[in-house]
């Protein structure tokens, strides 16, 4: 009996066989690689949800980083990511080519309501010989038609250019045709070095729309206890052409706006600004030397320093410091989204954006479209949108991006905003 236990012990104490040892390091070695194959795909699943929202989530990283790390080291670390940024869509394009499109290219139908023209009644009932006129009145001349928005040769940047490159068209805009252009749009490529960038153009005729500012419900006065609407009236929707984004942030740069009968910033010397006047007319230049404030104007508003002056690109394009922003880094040399408005020589209306631009780029772009002076607004994304609004035939309204690859919702300023945005209306009385 106790050589069977003993004998029992030492078969539980006999090493396990060599076969059993290498299937049970092959059965860990399959649950490991299993395991880290699906963590490495989890990782790169969200890491390109992550890619592909980014856009939504920027704004509130940016705004936590500057709370915890202040604004200048949250501009430094957006000069690394943009730099990083800026390889990765180079050797994308380098290894996939493609350079996409700037615009959308479908067929838009509009609704466009006639208005009504004169009522003439003739009496045709005798009068009195006493009654009658002994001069006949003519009713006054009418006024002299406005004139017919001209659209300027777009100097050419490149040797080659894409097809519809830098020529004119008004394909897919709202109350515009050929005939009788109330706006226009191209679109050129201003950076050699990256054929991928693109500057959408939209000419407007400034004679027979109006372009109004709205001050956000936060920014750019928020901070000084100046709230805004936020939001276009009501009465203007019905002639609503075009919307587009304001300038930076109350804080960065201290850019003043007046609009909406209140100061959100005061207005600063040295800075580019745009002036609306009473009459619906418009004036840009640099606030102190060749624009001061006048009665007259209804809404003014500054961001940074002018990118075209006199018909030229500004040298002020490459100026470092603050000139771009509130802090020293150089936020002119970022590469990224980018918006901006001019004037032409006839006093018309410019609104551009445009991927992947620097100032200078951006600048080169409304110079080559016509632009005799204009003024950066803000950067980056989502913030950076232009919209396009068509009346449909129940009277809603329906938005548009003006590019492809514009960020965000065109509907986003038919919500009520925290930042400041201008937009378009159509001029009811113009022919």
């Amino acid at each position: 009996m106790l050589r069977r236990v003993r004998g029992e012990m030492d078969a539980a104490d006999s090493p396990v066989p060599a076969t059993n040892a290498v299937e049970t390091h092959s059965a860990h070695s399959r649950r490991w690689r299993r395991a880290l194959l699906f963590v490495t795909a989890g990782t790169l699943v969200a890491g390109g949800l992550a890619f592909t929202q980014k856009d939504r989530y920027t704004d509130n990283l940016a705004e936590l980083s500057r709370s915890v790390i202040g604004n200048e080291n949250t501009a430094k670390v957006e000069r690394v990511y943009f730099r990083i940024q800026d390889r990765v869509d180079r050797t994308k394009y380098r290894l996939l080519g493609g350079k996409g499109r700037a615009f959308e290219e479908h067929v838009t139908v509009q609704y466009v309501v006639r208005e009504p023209g004169p009522v003439i009644v003739i009496d045709r009932r005798a009068k009195p010989a006493d009654e009658r006129p002994e001069l006949l009145d003519f009713p006054a001349p009418p006024p002299p038609p406005l004139p017919v928005l001209e659209l300027p040769k777009v100097h050419r940047l490149r040797e080659k250019p894409d097809p519809g490159e830098g020529e004119w068209t008004t394909a897919g805009l709202p109350r515009t045709t050929p005939e009788r252009p109330l706006m226009a749009k191209t679109f050129v490529r201003p950076d050699p070095a990256r054929p991928y960038a693109v500057a959408g153009i939209l000419l407007v005729d400034s004679h027979r729309t109006q372009m109004k500012m709205v001050g956000g419900t936060k920014d750019p006065g928020g901070d000084r206890g100046v709230a805004g609407p936020g939001a276009i009236p009501d009465a203007d929707h019905g002639n609503l052409l075009v919307a587009w984004n304001g300038g930076f942030q109350g804080p960065h740069g201290g850019f003043g706006m007046v609009a909406n009968g209140k100061e959100y910033r005061p207005l600063r010397t040295g800075l580019a600004t745009v002036a609306v006047m009473e009459d619906g007319s418009l004036k840009m230049g640099e606030w102190g030397r060749t624009l001061t404030r006048e009665p007259d104007m209804v809404a003014i508003r500054q961001n940074a320093a002018l990118l075209v002056e006199n018909c030229e690109v500004s040298p002020r394009t490459t100026e470092g410091n603050d000139t771009w922003g509130y802090v020293q880094v150089d936020s002119s040399e970022f590469i990224t989204w980018r918006s901006a408005i001019g004037l032409t020589r006839d006093g018309n209306l410019i609104v551009a954006a445009g991927n992947s631009l620097s100032a200078a780029t951006l600048a080169k772009a409304l110079w080559a479209a016509g632009a005799c002076t204009a003024m950066q607004l803000d950067i980056n994304t989502p913030y950076v949108l232009t919209s396009l609004f068509f009346k449909e035939q129940d009277g809603t309204l329906r938005a548009e991006r003006f590019m492809a690859s514009m960020p965000d919702s065109p509907g986003r300023f038919l919500r009520t905003q925290e930042r400041d945005f201008m937009y378009l209306t159509y001029h009811a009385a113009a022919p």
